[in-house]
């Protein structure tokens, strides 16, 4: 069966410095002359195969060569030398809000974005229900696209690009904006697409999002391909063998990138254990902590799990949160559900966050009260996929009697 794309021997140069301004060329001096530069090699020599049914992930510093290679398969640009071929029908979503205009309402812009997919009006009209529902827009949109806040046109662009039945679909950075439960259905949505067939070529910074989508990734560097295997060795090439997932090399991991510090003296978390340390791959994690809570706080209780270069496996799970509203000590047990983790070092950090921004739930606007750290390691198979999610069952216990409430057990929300 043939690949749904390929490209061999691909080479994509720009003009740079070169100045084709008739204006300027009238302004006499240096500013009307024409300045020519050596030309910037944005991909050099690239080849690659893409399977039908596949993931790909493309990694690499900023001026890789990563978004121009994603165009050049979409066809936005077409390359200086080298073939591409493609074998079937592709959803692009490289940039959110391409070919939206401003002044157009988001119900018009729907229409006239499918319109230049290749949609026909009827398609789109049967469609429409659903793509306005997962955006979010509701309410708004019947209102002129440039009121629109840039989260808003990035989840009706989305849902637009995903409505289509593709066999390949192309996203670049499409998750760098949007609250963390609209990024949630987004790679639901992926994932969704992915399992009825179509093939995925993501590019992202963020490494945690690649191994959750991708089932291989690649390499850019200046333009050329240096290095493509499974996501995990991929991105320690990247990042550099300090980051190793070796469950026998002792490393010492970063501090959480998660939440901001905000340290405040009305509640304090410590002696955060895990028991035991070391556990194979598809077993639970089990950990305690001590909670302390002199005065009520606005803020949540989360469980936060991370490794491989600071990016985040797992999403926090609210706990028990209500005793962060009332005075006394508990101790605090957490037990999740089986972890499929790669083998290595991880961190598991439980905290209590408050909210910078009530309205935005992404990770960065999240400031920790406090929060205690304890290093545990996977075993198992290093080639098997992180986790994504998990869930994970909090029960507390009353340390001191004055103004605390009976145990309590919760359920994790994943």
């Amino acid at each position: 069966m043939s690949p749904v794309a390929e490209l061999r021997n691909v080479t994509k140069r720009y003009r740079r410095g070169v100045d084709r301004s008739l204006w300027r060329a009238l302004i006499p001096g240096p500013l009307g002359e024409v300045s020519e530069r050596e030309p910037l090699v944005a991909l050099n020599d690239v080849s690659l195969r893409i399977e039908r049914g596949e993931s790909v992930g493309v990694i690499g510093p900023n001026g890789a060569g990563k978004s121009t290679l994603l165009k050049v398969v979409a066809g936005i640009v077409e390359p200086t030398s080298g073939d591409v071929c493609i074998n079937g029908r592709i959803a692009a979503v490289t940039e959110l809000g391409s070919g939206f205009n401003p002044e157009l309402t988001g119900a018009e812009n729907l229409r006239f974005g499918g319109a230049l997919m290749g949609l026909a009006p009827d398609v789109v009209e049967a469609r429409f229900d659903e793509i306005v529902e997962f955006s979010g827009i509701g309410e708004f949109i019947d209102t002129p696209l440039k009121r629109y806040s840039t989260g808003m046109q990035a989840r009706l662009s989305f849902a637009l690009a995903t409505s289509v039945d593709a066999d390949l679909v192309i996203l670049d950075e499409v998750l760098s904006v949007g609250d963390w439960r609209f990024q949630q259905a987004c790679i639901s949505r992926i994932q969704e697409m992915h399992r009825a067939g179509a093939a995925i070529v993501a590019v992202s910074h963020n490494n945690w999002l690649i191994t959750q989508l991708c089932d291989r990734a690649v390499l850019l560097q200046r333009g050329k391909m240096t290095s493509s295997g499974d996501t995990i060795s991929v991105i320690q090439d990247y990042i550099g063998a300090d980051t190793s997932t070796d469950p026998d090399k002792a490393e010492s991991l970063p501090s959480a990138p998660i939440f901001n510090h905000c340290n405040d003296d009305r509640t304090e978390i410590s002696n955060l254990t895990c028991d035991p340390p070391a556990f194979n791959s598809g077993q639970p994690l089990r950990c305690r902590f001590t909670l302390r809570v002199d005065a009520p706080v606005d803020a949540h209780l989360v469980l936060t799990v991370y490794t491989m270069g600071r990016a985040a496996f797992a999403d926090p799970l609210e706990g028990p949160s209500d005793l962060l509203s009332q005075p006394g000590i508990w101790e605090v047990e957490v037990t999740t559900a089986p972890l499929p983790f790669t083998a290595g070092s991880f961190v598991v950090r439980a905290a209590a966050v408050t909210s910078i921004d009530p309205q935005d739930s992404n990770h960065e606007f999240l400031s920790s009260l406090t929060d205690d750290e304890a290093a545990f390691t996977i075993l198992g198979d290093p080639s098997s996929r992180p986790g994504f999610v998990f869930d994970a069952q909090w029960d507390t216990t009353p340390l001191e009697p004055n103004h605390a409430t009976p145990g309590r057990e919760q359920d994790g929300i994943s």
